[in-house]
């Protein structure tokens, strides 16, 4: 069952998580994106746990900017890699 209430665009995007110690300053591209978040291409082992909360950076075109830093917490972890919900970010 669906429960996503934004529609998601299935998009490639090259993107950058900043801080997670165990991955290092890491490029890593998304599969689908949101208004409220992101799905993250990356091995399960590699991915954070459930409730994580991290920064993305993430190209700015979406935005009006270069490039644009938002918080984000992971959803949902599978085989192919990581749902992130957007935090704290308005449109």
């Amino acid at each position: 069952m669906e429960r996503r209430y934004e529609a998601r665009q299935e998009v490639s995007l090259s993107v950058e998580i900043l801080d997670p110690p165990h991955l290092g300053k890491v490029r890593l591209q998304t599969r689908d994106l949101s208004k409220k978040g992101a799905f993250i291409l990356l091995d399960r082992d590699k991915c954070l746990p459930v409730g994580r909360v991290l920064s993305l950076c993430i190209p700015g075109i979406l935005w009006g900017e270069e490039t644009s830093t938002v918080s984000a917490r992971v959803v949902r972890v599978t085989d192919q890699g990581m749902g992130l919900q957007f935090l704290d970010f308005d449109f």
